[in-house]
Parts: C-alpha cells; structure tokens; sequence
C-alpha cells in the first residue's frame, strides 16, 4: 500500500472563504481490498472530490450505509463515522472557513445535519462532471489543488458577504474550544439570541455544542498523532474539567469509549490528515 498526502494553504484571494485544500491518494496491492477508518466529528465544512474509488460511510448509531458522491458536500458531524476506502482512494478536500459553505449554499446548515451529506453536482450543475474529470486526470497533486482553487473561483459570485460573526467563530477553533461564548456574543454586539440563531444558522449546532466538538476533534487528533500520551494526558492537553467531562463527550460524539478508540488507532495502517486545526 501506497499513500501520499499533501495539505496546502489556500489561494490568498479565497481565504476569507477557504481554510485549506487536501490531497490524499491511498493505493493498496489488493484490488478486493477495503480499509476502514475511525473518523471523528471535527468542526470543518467541506467540499469532497473522489475522482476514482468513492467511499463508504457508516453512521455509527444509526448503522446506515451510503456511498459518498463524486463530489460530496458534507456540513457538520455530530458522530463518529466508519469509513471504508477502495483500492484507489484519491480525495481532494475543498476544506472551508467556519460559516462559509452557508454563505455560498444560502441555505441554513441546520438543514443539512438530517442528510450529512449533498451531491455537489445536484447543487452546482453539470459542470462537477468536468472538474471530477479533471481530476481524475490530472498527474500531480499541485495540479489538483489547481483544479480545486479554480472551481472555487468560479463560484466566488455566488457568496454573500461576511458578518462580524463569521469573523468571530474561528476563535472558537483557535483557542481549542476552550472560549467563553458571551464573551464572542459582546465582540459580535448581538443579543445572546440574535448570536445563537446567527451561528446555527452558519454552523448547524448551537455555540456551546460547536465548542464542545472542537474541543474533542482536537482531542481525537492530539491522541492519534501522539499514541504515547495517555488518554488522561489528552483530556488534560485539550483543558478537559475532568475525566467525566471527558467520558461523557466521548459517549456523545463517538459512541462508544476512549479504549476502543485507542485499540482501532493501533490497526489503522495510516492516519487521515485533517486539516481545520493547521
């Protein structure tokens, strides 16, 4: 098995829109063969092009089965997801600012949290053809990211503009999670309710659950890229109460509890970059 994987920082003139673009293409020897991955809730929106193999997604509560698009529009997770790759898994993840896939589907994302995820070609035409096309051709992974940065240049008419609370919700990311949500409500000079629709609206979940989920994406990472550290050290790291607080965050989004997690990292061949908290 081959796999490589590159993260690039947006364009300059789409990162009030765009946090980051993803490439990561997995090969393996076996044609029958199919991977499966752990796959937390982190708090980024996105735009997802699998120009070959497409992927399987298992809700971990519900147990459904669907297998993701071509271009696929996911908002925000709740829960943990199984995910299992074909042979030839290439992904080209168009990652956005926090509030920004609202802005250009015009659409409130609490919508969205009922069906994860959206054909892109159902939403921007015929033309996701062509740029999975592309894709699929192309020969390097600069070239993909190219692509992507063109395809997002194309629908930079279609984004209504910020408010000072799209300014305001990166903090959340930036301090871990770990933020006091009336101070964010004074910066943005909202009532508490105007401030609370606002972000649903942009974000599908309420400030505190947002914050809640950017605290334990963070968490899920700092444990997969450093399984030396003990789960207590992570909850420490990540500014967690108490190791209750921990427990029932993990109950909620995972579904199940910290060992297993730690158990399914020890036979995952490779870890999945994400890119939100670069």
């Amino acid at each position: 098995m081959t796999h490589k994987y590159l993260l690039f920082s947006s364009h300059p003139a789409l990162g009030h829109v765009v946090n980051n673009i993803m490439v990561s293409h997995i090969l393996t020897n076996d044609f029958q063969s199919n991977l499966s991955f752990q796959f937390p809730p982190l708090p980024e929106h996105c735009i997802l092009f699998y120009p070959y193999d497409r992927p399987v997604a298992e809700d971990v509560n519900t147990k459904r089965v669907d297998r993701l698009y071509a271009c696929t529009i996911t908002g925000q997770l709740t829960e943990r997801t199984i995910l299992s790759l074909g042979h030839n898994h290439l992904m080209i993840k168009i990652g956005f600012q926090p509030g920004a896939l609202q802005r250009l589907l015009g659409e409130p994302m609490y919508k969205m949290l009922p069906h994860k995820n959206y054909d892109g070609e159902n939403v921007f035409g015929n033309n996701v053809r062509h740029i999975v096309d592309a894709l699929a051709n192309a020969t390097d992974f600069e070239t993909m990211k190219a692509i992507a940065e063109d395809f997002m240049f194309s629908l930079l008419s279609k984004i209504r503009r910020p408010f000072t609370i799209d300014s305001i919700i990166p903090d959340i990311i930036k301090h871990g999670g770990n933020i006091k949500i009336d101070d964010l409500v004074k910066q943005a000079c909202m009532s508490n309710r105007q401030f609370e629709r606002a972000f649903i609206e942009r974000m599908g979940v309420s400030p505190k659950f947002y914050s809640r989920l950017v605290r334990f994406g963070k968490a899920w990472l700092l444990k997969e890229d450093n399984p030396h550290l003990t789960w207590t050290d992570v909850a420490y790291e990540c500014n967690y109460f108490d190791q209750m607080h921990f427990i029932r965050d993990f109950k909620e989004f995972a579904s199940t509890n910290p060992t297993e997690i730690a158990n399914a990292f020890k036979i995952q061949p490779f870890q999945l970059k994400k890119g939100i908290f670069h």
